[in-house]
């Protein structure tokens, strides 16, 4: 999904496995944790959380969704360097009948934009070379008001394994079916995830485990 020559069928096509894929490893749920804790903590103030690199919207999109059942104040916005998935996702966003603000930019070379309280990015770094990653962390660190979320894989044999079989049983793309597994292979382990954060002066940074295979970074800006 790399690919800027990908088909828009095929790319559209991988989209939807990987929503899939999002849903069936419960990617939404340690983000919201940390996002339900956030807004009553600034209430009644509405908690601004920016997407990076949201793809096909699936998560701000859950996450939306959590805040109106959990009637909490919080506006979503997402990004991402392709028009296809901005496409999706915001046809997406208006069947599940929840208002995010999606726009393009492309978070390796861009400025982010600094007026959110929180900036998260799922299943993303491990595409990127360490440097980008560095450089990545860093401008997200800069341009929060409080929090960065980094959700991302777990790299070990057991999820390489499971992320195989499942995105040939919740897909029928050939692209999730090799970007899967492989995106496995290029994840991190906690210490090198927090060696790269600290690197990006994203000091004291928390990483934490989410069942079934994936982790969480979490870190505040100190005030």
């Amino acid at each position: 999904m790399d690919d800027p020559g990908l088909p828009k069928a095929e790319h559209q096509l991988a989209l939807a496995g990987l929503a899939r894929l999002n849903r069936w490893s419960r990617g939404d749920a340690g983000l919201w944790q940390s996002l339900q804790t956030e807004a009553r903590r600034i209430s009644p103030r509405h908690l601004r959380v920016l997407d990076i690199a949201t793809g096909s919207g699936d998560l701000p999109i859950r996450l939306a969704q959590r805040a109106q059942s959990a009637q909490l104040p919080i506006q979503f916005s997402a990004c991402d360097w392709s028009p296809t998935a901005l496409e999706v996702a915001a046809q997406a966003a208006d069947q599940a009948q929840v208002s995010i603000q999606f726009f393009q930019l492309d978070a390796v070379l861009d400025a982010i934009p600094s007026d959110f309280d929180v900036i998260m990015v799922s299943l993303f770094l491990h595409h990127l070379l360490d440097d980008q990653i560095v450089q990545l962390l860093a401008k997200l660190g800069q341009a929060t008001r409080s929090l960065v979320l980094v959700n991302d894989l777990v790299r070990s044999w057991w999820n390489f394994g499971a992320v195989y079989l499942a995105s040939r049983l919740l897909s029928r793309s050939s692209v999730v079916h090799f970007d899967g597994p492989v995106s496995v292979q290029a994840a991190f382990t906690k210490a090198e995830l927090i060696d790269l954060a600290v690197q990006a002066g994203l000091t004291n940074a928390a990483v934490r485990s989410q069942f079934p295979a994936r982790w969480q970074l979490v870190w505040r800006k100190p005030q």
